[in-house]
């Protein structure tokens, strides 16, 4: 039986590489628009968890790190925020079915799925669809219905309502709005599909379909798919909590260090990083982290 001395240094132990795991994990999201789980799934796996508690810890983990990334792109006026924001609603709304698919699904199933959706979703980092590729619907060739200037924005309110605004006025109205960009409605399908079921991967989802079908900045891409993922996850994370996945110690302290490295990350460092960069250490990150599913 081990004394409390060597109990306690244990314990220790392990909240450090907790919490040395987070800010691991809020860099890596704030840098890549991934949201952690790359880094969060694997640490969780080396602390011996078992695989519902891995997705349900990292999934609240998760949502602290995109949330606080999220908000200072935003802050820094880079995310496409109405685009995030539908995404992001209706992948809550259909998050539901998604975790219906997941109750069919072995723990190691589910672990092997989620390593082979990082593997494949690996290569999208490198495409570019560039601007004269894309078919603009006729409302967008025909320019702006209607088109106001606005003072500069002196705030992060003022830039979030004056996407929002801008939104409104391109395409002449809100249903209009969506119905120009109905893709968007789709591509949160697909995020609450895949998060309801896997716990993870929104993100990754996100930052493909920009990357491959928009002519987006790399940047403006992360900051996109991180606001977009927190909205999903929150509603992912409540059926975890409500289903007793989550270890709510080790979520704690990941959550806590990666909210704080991803907000300094995202606000003072990532918009320095060229995008030739940030596309390498995403494939990187995607690779590494699903191999280590498959073990």
């Amino acid at each position: 039986m081990a004394s409390p001395a060597l109990a306690r240094a244990s314990t220790l132990a392990r909240s450090a590489f907790t919490i040395a795991s987070g800010v691991t994990a809020g860099s890596v999201s704030a840098v890549t628009g991934l949201g952690g789980a790359v880094v969060f799934i694997p640490a969780l796996s080396k602390l011996g968890y078992e695989a519902k508690h891995i997705v349900g810890t990292a999934v609240v983990a998760v949502t602290g790190a995109t949330a606080a990334g999220s908000f200072a792109y935003a802050q820094n006026g880079v995310s496409d925020v109405p685009a995030a924001t539908t995404v992001g609603l209706v992948g809550a709304m259909c998050t539901p079915v998604g975790q219906m698919l997941a109750k069919r699904l072995s723990g190691k199933t589910l672990r092997k799925a989620l390593g082979g959706a990082l593997i494949l979703c690996s290569p999208s980092a490198m495409l570019k669809k560039h601007v004269d590729e894309v078919e603009e619907p006729q409302e967008a060739k025909a320019g702006w219905a209607i088109k106001v200037e606005r003072p500069a924005p002196t705030n992060t309110w003022e830039i979030v309502r004056n996407q929002f605004l801008d939104r409104h006025d391109k395409w002449g109205g809100w249903m209009k709005a969506l119905e120009g960009e109905r893709e968007i409605l789709a591509l949160g399908v697909c995020c609450g599909m895949l998060q309801g079921t896997v716990g993870v991967g929104g993100g990754v989802l996100v930052s493909a379909y920009l990357t491959g079908m928009t002519d987006m900045e790399v940047h403006r891409i992360c900051g996109t798919a991180l606001l977009a993922t927190v909205l999903t996850n929150t509603a992912v994370s409540a059926a975890h909590i409500r289903a007793g996945n989550v270890r709510f110690r080790a979520a704690a302290l990941l959550a806590g260090s990666a909210m704080t490295a991803s907000y300094l990350v995202a606000k003072n460092v990532s918009m320095q990083i060229p995008e030739t960069y940030v596309k390498n250490f995403i494939v990187i990150a995607l690779v590494s982290s699903g191999v280590s599913m498959w073990r």
